[in-house]
């Protein structure tokens, strides 16, 4: 069922609401060119911002195409770990970490008391083979100027006899001719019995004469072969004193090897570098093989990132890196990619991922990537994290 107020129009406002309605819905001309401004502005910074997103997206775009980016990468360098050549106790620790050392410098002194006594036992056993041997040299000098001296005194003695000899031999000639001679004159009565005695009796001198000088230069001749045999006295002298050599040499190679070991107690740094880390403190007690300290140069330092095997196809050896240090946002390092790995990093690791269940998830491996510096204006700090930038428009 209707009712009139179904149908009944609604009612028309009276005329103050209607102009205050149009006034409302109509605003002034000053606002309306405000909001005009306003609208402007917001469109041109709308504008201006989906530019430089543009812009930064184009030229992010080209950067990557023409670099490779890693922040997997941190400095390293070659640790330099100083063991114990020996044992003993280590009486005195010369450095700290943070020292800066130079090459050649005592690190760590060990005790050397006992070793150094034993040194000098052998020292004093090598003086007292030294003495020996020149004993046996003195007493082998004296044999040989001996032996010598009577050999060339036999020698002499037996040409004196020789000539003496010849002399008596031609007396004893003449006497015998004499004693001829004599005989036949006592044969026809013209000497007499004496005269003829006498011949005979210096022939009889003469005879025993030469047989005397016979047996003196039989005796002097033995007296010289005696000389000879006494040289051989300096066979065994000699084979003496080699003995007393050979005990030498083996002597001195103790000496040296006690010399190295006991060198040994006085730890020194092969280079110079920096203590990283010691090991050891002073009164231990160290074994043959004991860490008591790694150090490391500070001019040898690189970095080394792991690029995406993704991209190491881009890379070449030579290629200019900028690299920013954590430690110093505000400086810029300059490298060079010096060396690309030949294998992944996870083909190094000690124990595999295994896979018991079958399933598979296939990850992005990193190869090792050596890039040294060509501008270090900061010293750095092996294990600080870098960020590299690769110029891959290089051809390296």
């Amino acid at each position: 069922m209707s009712t009139d107020n179904d149908t009944k129009p609604a009612a028309e406002p009276a005329p103050a609401e209607q102009a205050r309605i149009t006034t409302e819905a109509s605003p002034p001309p000053n606002i309306r060119r405000k909001r005009g401004g306003m609208r402007f502005i917001r469109y041109g910074v709308i504008g201006l911002v989906a530019i430089a997103a543009v812009v930064f997206g184009a030229r992010e775009v080209i950067s990557r195409m023409t670099h490779v980016y890693e922040y997997d990468a941190r400095v390293v360098t070659d640790h330099v770990t100083i063991s114990s050549r020996v044992d003993g106790v280590l009486r005195d620790l010369k450095v700290d970490t943070g020292d800066k050392v130079t090459a050649g410098a005592a690190l760590a002194q060990m005790d050397d008391r006992v070793p150094a006594l034993e040194l000098r036992a052998l020292q004093a056993e090598l003086a007292a083979l030294q003495t020996e041997r020149s004993q046996y040299i003195a007493r082998s000098s004296m044999v040989t100027q001996q032996t010598d001296s009577r050999y060339k005194t036999r020698l002499t003695s037996i040409r004196a006899e020789r000539a003496r000899r010849g002399a008596l031999v031609a007396e004893l000639r003449l006497a015998r001719q004499e004693y001829k001679r004599f005989k036949s004159l006592f044969d026809k009565r013209v000497i007499a019995r004496s005269r003829l005695d006498r011949a005979e009796s210096e022939v009889s001198r003469l005879a025993s004469d030469v047989r005397r000088a016979d047996a003196e230069i039989a005796s002097s001749r033995g007296e010289a072969q005696e000389a000879q045999a006494d040289k051989a006295e300096l066979s065994v002298i000699e084979q003496e004193a080699a003995l007393v050599d050979f005990k030498e040499a083996m002597l001195r190679a103790r000496i040296a090897r006690h010399e190295a070991l006991l060198s040994y107690r006085t730890i020194q740094t092969p280079k110079a570098g920096v203590i990283d880390r010691v090991f050891v403190e002073e009164g231990e007690f160290l074994g043959e093989g004991r860490r008591v300290l790694m150090l490391h140069d500070p001019e040898n330092t690189w970095v080394e990132a792991n690029i995406k095997e993704t991209q190491v196809r881009r890379l070449k050896v030579g290629q200019r890196v900028a690299i920013d240090v954590d430690a110093y946002p505000d400086d810029k390092f300059i490298g060079r990619v010096a060396k690309i790995g030949g294998a992944a990093t996870s083909s190094f690791a000690l124990l595999p991922t295994p896979n018991p269940s079958g399933n598979f998830t296939k990850v992005t491996q990193r190869i090792p990537v050596k890039i040294t510096f060509e501008q270090r204006p900061r010293p750095l700090a092996p294990g600080m994290m870098v960020e590299v930038e690769i110029d891959t428009r290089e051809g390296g």
